[in-house]
C-alpha cells in the first residue's frame, strides 16, 4: 500500500477521533461557539500525540524520524495548533453564506441540526483539509527522513578491449 493511501487512512482515523473530541469540547465542555479557536487548538494537541504514534508505526514505519524529527514534529504541530488552525478557524467563522447554505440544506433534508453545529462542523472540515495537506508535506520531507535505498551492487569493469 502506498504512503499516500496509508496517510489518508490514518488521517481518517485521526480526523474522526479529533472531531469527536472537538465536538465534545464545543457542545459539552464549553457549550457554545464563542471559543471554537480554543476547542480547535486543544483537540489538535490531542490528535497530534495520536498522529505521531500512528504515523510512526503505520505510514512511515520503514523510515525512522530524522535526528531532530520528533522535535520538529511537535514544534510543527504546536505552530499548527496555536497559529494555523486557529487562524483558519477564525477566517472560516466569517464565511456565513456557506454556513447558511449548508444549514438550509440540512434543514430541508429533515435533519434537526442547530446552526451552531453546522457552523462548527463546516469550520472543522475546512481547517482539517488544510492542515492535513500541510502536515503530509512537512512530515514526509522533514520529519521522517529519506527512503532507505538498497545498496548498489558494484561490479568490476570487464576489459572489453580487443587486443
Amino acid at each position: 500500500m502506498n504512503r499516500g493511501l496509508k496517510f489518508v487512512i490514518v488521517g481518517i482515523i485521526l480526523t474522526i477521533t479529533q472531531y469527536l473530541f472537538y465536538t465534545f469540547l464545543v457542545h459539552v465542555i464549553f457549550n457554545n461557539n464563542d471559543l471554537l479557536w480554543l476547542c480547535s487548538g486543544i483537540s489538535y494537541i490531542f490528535a497530534t500525540i495520536l498522529a505521531f504514534i500512528l504515523h510512526s508505526n503505520i505510514t512511515w514505519k520503514e523510515r525512522k524520524p530524522t535526528n531532530h524529527g520528533i522535535i520538529m514534529f511537535f514544534i510543527w504541530n504546536a505552530i499548527t495548533a496555536f497559529a494555523i488552525a486557529p487562524f483558519f478557524t477564525w477566517l472560516f467563522k466569517f464565511n456565513t453564506p456557506i454556513h447558511n447554505f449548508l444549514y438550509s440544506i440540512s434543514f430541508g433534508m429533515g435533519f434537526s441540526f442547530t446552526y451552531e453545529f453546522v457552523e462548527s462542523t463546516t469550520i472543522f472540515i475546512f481547517v482539517t483539509l488544510i492542515t492535513l495537506t500541510l502536515n503530509f508535506l512537512f512530515y514526509d520531507r522533514l520529519v521522517f527522513g529519506k527512503e532507505k535505498t538498497p545498496a548498489k551492487k558494484t561490479t568490476a569493469k570487464k576489459d572489453t578491449k580487443k587486443k
